[in-house]
């Protein structure tokens, strides 16, 4: 079966930008919730890279489920990342430290943050550049 010009377009294109997930999305993934699995779809079509920072792998982590893992590229929390996100709570005045890792993960690379918590995770990203911040019901 032959591709269609378009369908050939739409599949050899690669994202532009990386997407970073926060705990949310592992959790509705988990759930398998229809949105989370459409973003996941939509991830592997444009080829975009997933970063799941390790901060939301110990945030989410019970001991099932290592196969959602697999979806995108782990992180370790470097001494570095540690910082920045430190220096981000400073800067913003915010508490968790996970969200701010997750926000300091994605600035590295310029990536999209899919969240289940857009309100927190908005506001440490705008103390920072390049990073914007989506919601996944």
């Amino acid at each position: 079966m032959r591709k269609t010009r378009a369908a050939r377009k739409r599949t050899g294109r690669r994202a532009t930008r990386g997407v970073t997930f926060d705990t949310g999305v592992l959790i509705a993934l988990e759930r398998r919730k229809a949105s989370a699995l459409a973003l996941l779809r939509a991830c592997e079509e444009s080829r975009a890279t997933i970063t799941i920072p390790a901060p939301v792998i110990a945030e989410w982590w019970r001991g099932s489920h290592r196969a959602l893992l697999e979806a995108g590229n782990l992180e370790a929390m470097t001494p570095t990342l540690a910082e920045r996100a430190g220096e981000l709570l400073a800067k913003t005045g915010k508490s968790n430290a996970i969200d701010a890792a997750v926000i300091a993960s994605a600035a590295v690379r310029g990536d999209l943050v899919v969240t289940g918590d857009p309100v927190d995770l908005r506001e440490l990203a705008a103390a920072v550049r390049g990073v914007d911040v989506e919601g996944v019901t």
